[in-house]
């Protein structure tokens, strides 16, 4: 646990450095949902993440490399989960969620475990989400997230799918699935003495024009990363049963090239200005989940810790450099090195 918490927070200071521009809301602010409604989502949060923690204890008392693996997904999932990208069809920006790569690397429950800690992380010192909300974005991200992609890539291989092909359709569904229990949990708390159908349909619908190729972006995301690692380190992902063990190694050229389309892609949303867009795009999370919150009474509040201008933004930034330099060495070594000598040996 100590690693992962080590991991984690090298994690959050890398990530820091991608968040130059100003912060987008990560799903539900705080205050928006009432204290009742709030409890009871980190009550159904709290089991999964019991069971999630008592999964990496178990794991990595029989594999001293897998707390470093969970640690390296967290990095992953702060990172993509922090990515602000303009969709300009909605003229909005949103971010992806990352829960689909994680559960089927490691698998649900730890999924939920890294979850978990991105958003703490993002809501103490990013300005993403809120301390009172955060059961209700660990139910949405982690649980609705990761179970989603989990069942779908699994139910997918056993139906005989490809590798890429059950990959990109677990990250699609992971996505949605995402912010398909975000409107469930914002339509309970804030529709007062509404109905509740109409007002989910509607939050549903404000979404979609955002989320929808979100969703398809980060399904190509996720089918992209998986086929990368099956070609650099199949043996990684055979241990973590996610292929056959003694499968080959590799993967169609094809998929190799849609990987590489992917990235190209990703890069160039990136480069396109995430700082720039979001002073003319509002994020989806404030012009759905915080507009809809206002007209139901439910303002959000500042958070706890405010890092727009700040000593402790600035600290993080001086300590990125050193940081980051390792990590990336460690992700080189995960799926280069390692790869190397697994070759040597067999």
């Amino acid at each position: 646990m100590k690693r992962i918490t080590l991991y984690a927070a090298g994690s959050a200071i890398i990530g820091a450095t991608l968040l130059a521009g100003p912060a987008h809301a990560m799903h539900i602010s705080e205050g928006i949902l009432p204290l009742g409604w709030a409890a009871l989502w980190f009550a159904v949060a709290a089991p999964f993440l019991a069971l999630g923690i008592r999964r990496v204890n178990d794991l990595s008392r029989h594999d001293l490399s897998f707390k470093p693996l969970v640690g390296l997904m967290a990095a992953v999932v702060f990172i993509i989960s922090c990515m602000p990208i303009p969709v300009p069809t909605a003229g909005t920006c949103s971010h992806p969620c990352g829960t689909g790569i994680a559960a089927i690397l490691v698998g649900p429950l730890v999924s939920v475990v890294i979850t978990t800690v991105a958003l703490l992380i993002q809501a103490l010192f990013l300005a993403h989400g809120g301390i009172s909300t955060l059961g209700a974005d660990v139910v949405s991200m982690g649980v609705a997230g990761s179970f989603a992609g989990w069942f779908v890539f699994r139910g997918m291989r056993r139906l005989g799918a490809g590798l890429a092909v059950a990959a990109f359709v677990a990250g699609l569904l992971a996505d949605w699935a995402t912010y398909l229990t975000t409107a469930l949990e914002l339509a309970s708390g804030v529709r007062g003495s509404e109905p509740f159908y109409p007002l989910f349909l509607k939050i549903v619908a404000a979404f979609v024009p955002t989320q929808l190729p979100l969703g398809v972006l980060e399904g190509a995301m996720t089918a992209g990363m998986v086929v990368l690692l099956h070609r650099k380190r199949p043996d990684l992902l055979a241990k973590m049963g996610v292929v056959d063990a003694g499968g080959p190694g590799g993967g169609p050229r094809r998929a190799t090239v849609a990987m590489l389309a992917l990235f190209c892609l990703l890069a160039s949303l990136l480069m396109a200005g995430p700082s720039r867009a979001s002073e003319k795009w509002p994020g989806v999370d404030e012009t759905v989940v915080e507009k809809i919150a206002a007209e139901h009474g439910r303002e959000p509040r500042a958070p706890l810790i405010n890092t727009d201008q700040g000593d402790l933004l600035l600290f993080v930034f001086l300590l990125a450099g050193a940081v980051g330099g390792f990590a990336a060495g460690y992700f080189w070594r995960m799926l280069v090195a390692e790869r190397r000598t697994y070759d040597d040996n067999t």
